[in-house]
């Protein structure tokens, strides 16, 4: 194999100028995710001002949408996670066809409960939540979102 074609100064600024093109390609893609991720960008829709109102008072405003509502232990699962619910969102938010109140799926629980644990484990590690199957939403609902909890027949906020 003759490598003095290869190495001929075309070649190497070629080779030079495509791999800049890749490190600025997946900083674009990156910073892209990562404002993705915010309440910022969540908080664009009309349908979603009044949950991102009630999460900028509350005690988790540190945290961005993404660290409660996406997976991750993956960032393969967080970015196909990402891509399907918001195309979804998109949809309803071009048709505005969104009910009142927004609820989560099942598996939109099933991530936001696996991220609740994760931030919090050692808070539950010695409780009745530890022996899993438990649902941290099931009481702990309203604390992020404002949501009205409905228990024995009570409103609370």
């Amino acid at each position: 194999m003759d490598w003095k074609k290869y190495l001929e100064k075309n070649s190497i600024k070629l080779i030079l100028m495509g791999a800049l093109a890749a490190v600025v390609g997946l900083a674009i893609a990156g910073g892209g995710i990562a404002y993705a991720d915010k309440a910022s960008f969540c908080s664009s829709c009309h349908s979603m001002k009044y949950v991102a109102a009630t999460w900028q008072v509350s005690n988790h405003r540190q945290f961005t949408c993404g660290d409660c509502h996406l997976p991750q232990e993956n960032i393969v699962e967080k970015l196909i996670v990402k891509n399907q619910t918001g195309m979804n969102d998109t949809y309803h938010e071009f048709l505005r066809d969104y009910p009142d109140t927004i609820k989560v799926s099942a598996k939109g629980r099933a991530i936001i409960e696996r991220n609740c644990l994760r931030c919090h484990a050692h808070t539950v590690a010695n409780t009745f939540m530890s022996t899993g199957g438990q649902s941290c939403t099931k009481c702990h609902r309203g604390m992020i979102h404002n949501q009205i909890v409905i228990k024995e027949g009570v409103h609370v906020e």
